[in-house]
């Protein structure tokens, strides 16, 4: 049987601005208990839109810690897409879906974060030395299901890096505290740090590339 709360969080990461999907993928888990082997419908889009997001919120956070672009504003969630619409190769990855992932997922993106995060570290151990459990089970939706105190532990560093942080010549942090589904101070879970990439010589030269003004075109206010 998996843990009442996993059921909860899965429902809330899958679908965090739609109530009614919500709420039918946690009675589809719910039976789960009861032998029924229905997977998710959408489950490997879902886990894909994951990475990506996943892959904006690490990114912001590697910058930020390693002092980064200090000089030119901070760190900040436009450089991280930046980064990862530049290192991708697969497709759907272009800035404006990585815009609409990160608004989609927003909200959970520090679960979603840690979800990608702890299945990638388990996968590598796995393949050192290999366990009970196949490996294409270790997935980021399955390791919810079975490890959420893990989960939880490492999502609480990127919600208090997320909540603390405040971005460059703005007053809200980089999540909202209004809408951000927040992991409660009173869950008996320690935060556990993830670890801090260092940017590689690709990564400096695509940052570099932004700063000389390779930025897109942004709104401008017409003057009568």
């Amino acid at each position: 049987m998996f843990p009442a709360q996993s059921i909860s969080l899965l429902g809330y990461i899958c679908y965090p601005n739609d109530p009614k999907k919500r709420e039918q993928l946690v009675e589809l888990l719910r039976d789960w208990g009861n032998g029924a082997q229905v997977v998710p419908k959408g489950l490997g889009r879902i886990q894909h839109e994951w990475i990506r997001v996943a892959d904006i919120l690490h990114h912001y956070y590697d910058l930020h810690q390693g002092g980064h672009q200090t000089r030119r504003g901070r760190a900040s969630v436009g450089k991280a897409v930046a980064l990862v619409a530049a290192n991708a190769s697969s497709w759907g990855t272009g800035k404006s879906i990585l815009w609409k992932l990160w608004s989609k997922y927003q909200d959970v993106a520090h679960v979603v974060t840690a979800a990608v995060l702890v299945a990638a570290e388990v996968k590598h151990r796995h393949r050192q030395k290999p366990f009970r459990r196949p490996l294409y089970d270790l997935v980021p939706f399955q390791l919810v299901m079975f490890v959420p105190e893990l989960i939880i532990a490492v999502a609480l560093e990127f919600q208090r890096f997320g909540l603390q942080n405040l971005p460059y010549s703005r007053d809200e942090p980089s999540l909202s505290l209004e809408t951000l589904w927040q992991i409660p101070s009173d869950c008996n879970v320690e935060s556990i740090v993830p670890p801090v990439r260092q940017l590689r010589t690709q990564d400096l030269i695509v940052l570099n590339k932004r700063r000389a003004g390779n930025r897109g075109t942004g709104r401008r206010r017409k003057v009568a």
